[in-house]
């Protein structure tokens, strides 16, 4: 219920934007994503051939479990990074935060599906009958992931206002990615350029002065939830390279002893 109301705040916020109100933070004129990433790889490139290979090696290797995990996190909400931040992120604990991530996905959406568009790569498994769909369907198109990109720039968020977790919350935001290309809807290089469309559009909406205004208001709202003392007040959020790695399955906690 919580990951539903997060969703309806979201298209909230987009659809009351106009062009005259502009974005909250960002938009594709501030960052053109055609530019800084790699071009769709070609339908009959050696990038796409080896992303159908890898495709189906994780196929070969789906369990149960990170089927039902991948269509948990179908719906990208903070709230599914609860876990991982230590406090639960959502609208009736952290409402100020909620809304905050609402506003930069609301802006990041924008930029990625206006990215999607110039560069219209079909999905896997329309354009592969090999690759079996385990999550539900999208009408956009695949690349960059938008799901890669939510994971990595709710990391990088998050681990902003918790360093002390910023390690497990980068795993849980590439676990994003790998699910995808787990779940047969995105190729491995659509995860790949969805991490780093992800990073750079939170490089750039790290200059706005209205972003770093609403990040302080969330960030010590989600410390004080967390119980952790308060972060010293600095000029602006650093920006964060997090770490891009392969699409492997997130490390699993070892059986208790």
């Amino acid at each position: 219920m919580v990951r539903v109301a997060f969703a309806f705040l979201v298209l909230v916020l987009s659809h009351t934007l106009t062009w005259a109100d502009g974005p909250y933070y960002i938009g594709p004129a501030d960052i053109d994503l055609t530019k800084i990433i790699a071009p769709v790889p070609a339908p009959d490139s050696a990038i796409t051939r080896e992303d159908v290979r890898v495709l189906l090696d994780l196929q070969a290797m789906r369990t149960p479990e990170l089927v039902a995990m991948a269509n948990a996190d179908v719906e990208r909400s903070p709230t599914r990074f609860s876990d991982a931040a230590g406090v639960e992120l959502s609208l009736g604990n952290t409402p100020v935060a909620m809304t905050f991530f609402a506003k930069v996905s609301a802006d990041a959406t924008t930029i990625m599906l206006n990215a999607k568009a110039q560069w219209r790569r079909i999905r896997p498994y329309a354009a592969f009958p090999e690759v079996k769909l385990v999550v539900p369907p999208e009408s956009t198109f695949s690349y960059p992931s938008g799901h890669a990109a939510f994971g990595i720039e709710t990391a990088i968020l998050l681990a902003q206002m918790l360093p002390e977790r910023a390690q497990i919350l980068f795993e849980r935001g590439v676990q994003f990615g790998f699910e995808r290309a787990l779940a047969g809807v995105h190729y491995p290089s659509d995860v790949e350029a969805g991490r780093l469309a992800g990073t750079a559009i939170i490089a750039v909406m790290m200059r706005s002065p209205a972003f770093h205004a609403d990040f302080t208001a969330a960030r010590d709202e989600v410390r004080a939830k967390a119980g952790l003392a308060p972060i010293a007040a600095v000029s602006a959020p650093q920006a964060v390279s997090p770490p891009l790695a392969p699409l492997a399955p997130a490390p699993q906690p070892a059986p208790a002893r």
